[in-house]
């Protein structure tokens, strides 16, 4: 597929199906603070989708692209719902890579600060972060890093399709049970993507080829049921993954999530996508500008 294969997928992302986040963010601040992130009203359990698919994110006042110290209530992941999953999350056209001079990113904060965007502008988030990238955040957007295995993006109004990069995830067996995979999936982009397709309980995509920023991957979208009774729930969500520090990311009933799992210079490197029906135009469009502007750096 080419390059703009992602960027169909991420908008079709936005053009169809639910429209709320995850509380994923936030859970991998929790990581790296021991605890386990919420989402914001928005993210059922993050915060950077209002970070809701893995953590809720109390955001206080905050200043022109001034980290503002936010009190965060993690829960765990969210998805997309929809009763029927995009087959793809399109963004719009890739960013164009002029030869202009360009303006420096601002470097995003470190869990428990958070920045928030009041006009366009590009963003860099790098250590502790183990995967560096550049994205543009739209206005009205926050973002942080929330430690070695987690970034976040969302939106202060709820809900929000909030964005999350993380890295080094232990996946269940069972969304609707608490135990843990065992074995865990092999460690290519193609082990994962099957695996997660796989998940009892939940609709999935067939994992379809796609490159981001000129590194090849796949994705699928999952579909929460709309009920959960009689599940083991993680904070009410149906549980997906945990960070290295306990932080969970989950899904709501009727959440859909789309992900990307990319190999990054043979590291796996998820990104996700979460909507909720409640989310707006605006939101998503937001949402499309920041996958579309994804550029991985090198390590050095």
């Amino acid at each position: 597929m080419t390059e703009n294969d992602f960027d169909r997928t991420a908008q079709l992302w936005l053009e169809d199906g639910p429209t709320v986040m995850s509380d994923r963010a936030l859970q991998a601040a929790l990581d790296e603070i021991h605890v386990t992130r919420q989402r914001r009203a928005w993210w059922p359990a993050r915060r950077s989708f209002k970070m809701n698919p893995t953590f809720r994110l109390a955001v206080g006042a905050a200043a022109v692209l001034v980290a503002a110290i936010i009190v965060i209530n993690l829960l765990p992941g969210r998805a997309i719902v929809g009763t029927t999953p995009p087959s793809a999350v399109p963004p719009s056209a890739a960013p164009s890579t002029a030869a202009s001079a360009a303006p420096t990113p601002v470097p995003l904060p470190l869990y428990p600060e958070t920045i928030l965007s009041t006009k366009e502008g590009t963003y860099f988030a790098g250590d502790p972060f183990q995967i560096p990238m550049t994205v543009s955040m739209p206005a009205g957007w926050q973002g942080n890093i929330g430690g070695p295995y987690a970034v976040y993006f969302d939106t202060v109004t709820d809900p929000s399709p909030g964005i999350a990069f993380t890295v080094s995830q232990t996946f269940y067996a069972d969304p609707c049970k608490a135990s843990i995979l065992d074995p865990q999936p092999g460690p290519t982009v193609d082990d994962l993507a099957t695996a997660l397709a796989a998940l009892p309980g939940l609709e999935a995509t067939d994992p379809a080829a796609v490159t981001v920023d000129g590194h090849a991957g796949k994705q699928l979208t999952l579909t929460a049921p709309d009920s959960v009774a009689g599940c083991t729930l993680h904070e009410g969500g149906l549980g997906l993954w945990q960070l290295p520090q306990g932080a969970v990311f989950t899904l709501l009933p009727n959440q859909q999530r789309t992900l990307w799992i990319v190999d990054v210079d043979g590291q796996r490197l998820v990104i996700s996508a979460d909507r909720f029906p409640a989310t707006t135009p605006d939101d998503l469009a937001g949402a499309q500008r920041i996958l579309d502007s994804i550029r991985i750096k090198p390590a050095n």
